[in-house]
């Protein structure tokens, strides 16, 4: 990679950085006070102060008003409730959770629907911070803290996986580190774009997901299986452990071009890592899921091995292959028009 090349992709990266930064202070700006529905009673429960707001809804803080047990409650965006497609997504997210039942996955405890016929979610009360948030603080994690996050993550997306669910937007902001009693577990969120078995996707053909975190057939609009989350995974691990996301561009359809048609940059040459976490980390983010990782467990499996005694020579001849196929930083199957 030429020096220009290079200098030209650190600015990216530094940018990208930046506007994560910025899009976390909005976040933090927005939430902690009350909200528009802050004070009512929506299903069992009363709502408090506003913990959390996105593009299609806003989540409270909530108390059961029989116990006071504690809960929150998300509400979709008034606007967005005359959106068919907004309202089927949430419809969706709501019916997607309530059928997982795993530790590692947001539990849901009510779906119903308010007498303004407003659909709602009651989930339980988390405490603790997200990915992003986390990566804001220290920009990056040892390999030590992402083994177990990357462990306890696999474990949730193999129920997703054997529910038939592909969640699709797999990022920092929706893996969240939850403690409870001293016990802290990593949780997945927001299943509002995900995909169950064979019922469409409710896309029509567009991209869903965030950029950064998205597998290369999603971000070319074609349907996805539960490869796609274990692309999303990897990607996590890489912006985790090196401190910068796999792939950074001035706008969104720039960024989508890079997750397509090239190789992310070597690991070991944004930080000091062990060369098979680079293996690793090839197979995860393969641009043809065929080879990828199967399933979310298997790219755990390698992960672990590669933090601690290392992979077979089985996994590196396979990893070694697609990188000679593949090289770090290659241009693919295309030239920018």
């Amino acid at each position: 990679m030429g020096k220009l090349e290079q200098a030209v992709r650190g600015n990216a990266q530094r940018d990208a950085l930046l506007a994560e930064a910025r899009a976390e202070l909005d976040r933090a700006l927005k939430i902690g006070g009350p909200g528009r529905y802050t004070d009512q009673v929506i299903g069992a429960f009363r709502l408090g102060v506003l913990i959390g707001r996105g593009g299609m809804g806003e989540v409270y803080e909530a108390h059961a008003v029989a116990d006071q047990r504690e809960a929150a409650v998300k509400l979709l965006h008034p606007g967005t409730l005359a959106e068919s497609i907004q309202l089927q997504r949430f419809l969706r997210e709501a019916r997607t959770a309530a059928r997982l039942d795993c530790p590692h996955v947001v539990r849901v405890l009510e779906v119903g629907t308010t007498a303004g016929e407003a659909p709602f979610l009651v989930m339980e009360r988390l405490r603790g911070l997200d990915l992003a948030h986390q990566l804001r603080r220290q920009r990056r994690l040892p390999l030590a803290q992402t083994k177990v996050l990357v462990d306890q993550i696999a474990i949730g997306l193999e129920a997703a996986r054997v529910a038939g669910i592909v969640h699709r937007d797999l990022k920092p902001h929706n893996v969240f580190l939850a403690e409870d009693g001293g016990l802290r577990r990593w949780k997945i969120l927001d299943f509002g774009v995900s995909k169950s078995g064979g019922s469409g996707t409710l896309t029509q053909g567009h991209v869903v997901g965030t950029p950064a975190y998205m597998a290369p057939e999603q971000a070319r609009g074609e349907d996805v299986d539960h490869r796609a989350d274990v692309y999303s995974l990897a990607a996590i691990i890489f912006r985790a452990i090196t401190g910068h996301p796999v792939f950074t561009g001035k706008d969104v359809p720039s960024t989508l071009y890079e997750v397509v048609y090239r190789v992310s940059t070597r690991p070991s040459q944004l930080t000091e890592l062990p060369p098979d976490v680079d293996r690793v980390l090839a197979v995860g983010l393969a641009k043809d899921p065929r080879d990828r990782f199967g399933f979310a467990l298997e790219l755990a499996r390698w992960f672990s091995a590669a933090v601690t005694q290392g992979l077979d020579p089985d996994q590196r001849r396979r990893a070694d292959e697609l990188i000679a196929r593949q090289p770090w930083g290659a241009r693919l199957g295309s030239a920018r028009p």
